[in-house]
C-alpha cells in the first residue's frame, strides 16, 4: 500500500503555492508555518517536484513519522505538529473526494508517531514554542495579565502553558472562534478584548501575537509606548504580522528567537533523538511489510 503514495514537501509560503496543488482531488493537505505537505496517491509531475523535496512508498512514509514526531522541525521534537496533523486530518474527513489508501496510512502514521513519542520523545516533545514563550514571560514575570492574540492551535496551546499562573485575555478577529476557544476552558476565568482596540492593548505588560499574516498588524508605533516600559511581546506568528525595528533586547522576540532558544536545548535531546530516528526506520520496515500483507489478503 505504501507503494501508492506520493509526498510533495515545499517549504514557502503556502500563498506562493499553485492553487491547483493545493486542491488535488483525494489530497491530504498539511500547511504549517515551516512547510506545506500535499500526500497523494497521484505522482507529481517534474515541474511540480521542482517546488521541493519529493519522496515516494516507504521514504514518504517515513518522512511523514519523522515530520509528525517533530524530528523534522526547527525546535526538534516540538509536539505543536501533532495537533497540525490532527487537524488537517480532521479538515480531510470533510472533502467530498478522500482516498482510502491515504486514509488507512494516516491511521497508522497516528498509531506509529504515538508509540515513538511515548517511548523516545515524551520530556524533549514538551519543549514546544507555546512551552519556551512561557518560559520567555517568565523570566520578566512570575504572574498577572497576558493578552493573547488570535484564536487558532497556537493560542490553544498559549492558554495551556500559561492558565496555571496568569489571568488569560484573548483578542482575535473572529469572535465565533474566540468564543469556541473560551468554551474549552470552562474553569479558566478567559477575558475578551475587543479586536485591534490598541488602547486596551497598551495595558497589557505581556503579549502572545499566534496570529500569521502577509499584513503588519503591530507596527513600530504599537510597540515604541510598550518596549521602554519592560513589557514583552512574544511573536510566535508566521508570516510574522509585526514590523519593528525593536528587538528581543528591548522585549520583542520573535519565532527566530524561538527557535534559537529551541537549538540550545536541542543539544541536549541528541541521544533521544537518534533513538527515535533509529525506531522510526523500524516501524517503516514493519509498517509496509504489515500494509502490504494486508493489501494482498484484501486482493485475494
Amino acid at each position: 500500500m505504501l507503494e501508492k503514495i506520493h509526498l510533495l514537501n515545499i517549504q514557502t509560503k503556502s500563498n506562493e503555492i499553485p492553487k491547483r496543488l493545493l486542491e488535488m482531488p483525494g489530497a491530504f493537505v498539511l500547511i504549517t508555518c515551516q512547510r506545506t505537505i500535499i500526500l497523494t496517491t497521484t505522482e507529481f509531475d517534474s515541474q511540480d517536484k521542482a517546488l521541493g523535496t519529493y519522496h515516494t512508498s516507504k521514504q514518504a512514509y517515513h518522512f511523514l513519522l519523522e515530520t509528525i514526531c517533530g524530528l523534522q522541525s526547527k525546535l526538534k521534537g516540538e509536539s505543536e505538529i501533532v495537533a497540525q496533523f490532527k487537524e488537517a486530518f480532521a479538515n480531510y474527513l470533510k472533502e467530498d473526494i478522500r482516498s482510502s489508501v491515504i486514509l488507512r496510512v494516516l491511521e497508522k502514521l497516528f498509531k506509529d508517531a504515538k508509540e515513538v513519542r511515548k517511548k523516545h520523545l515524551v520530556k524533549i516533545g514538551q519543549q514546544s514554542y507555546a512551552g519556551i514563550m512561557r518560559r520567555i514571560i517568565q523570566s520578566k514575570y512570575e504572574t498577572g495579565d497576558v493578552l493573547i492574540l488570535g484564536s487558532g492551535q497556537l493560542a490553544r496551546d498559549s492558554i495551556k502553558h500559561l492558565m496555571k499562573k496568569y489571568n488569560i485575555y484573548i483578542s482575535a478577529r473572529n469572535p465565533q472562534k474566540v468564543q469556541a476557544l473560551i468554551e474549552e476552558f470552562p474553569n479558566v476565568n478567559i477575558q475578551t478584548v475587543e479586536w485591534r482596540d490598541f488602547d486596551s492593548y497598551y495595558k497589557f505588560n505581556s503579549h502572545v501575537n499566534t496570529i500569521g499574516s502577509n499584513d503588519t498588524i503591530f507596527a513600530d508605533e504599537h510597540f515604541r509606548g510598550h518596549c521602554p516600559n519592560n513589557s514583552v511581546f512574544v511573536d510566535l506568528g508566521s508570516p510574522s504580522a509585526i514590523q519593528t525595528e525593536y528587538d528581543k533586547q528591548h522585549g520583542v522576540y520573535r519565532l527566530g528567537d524561538i527557535l534559537n532558544h529551541g537549538k540550545v536545548l536541542n543539544e541536549k535531546k541528541t541521544e533521544k533523538i537518534d533513538q527515535a530516528k533509529l525506531a522510526i526506520q523500524d516501524l517503516v520496515e514493519r509498517r509496509a511489510k504489515h500494509l502490504a500483507l494486508a493489501n494482498t489478503r484484501m486482493s485475494i
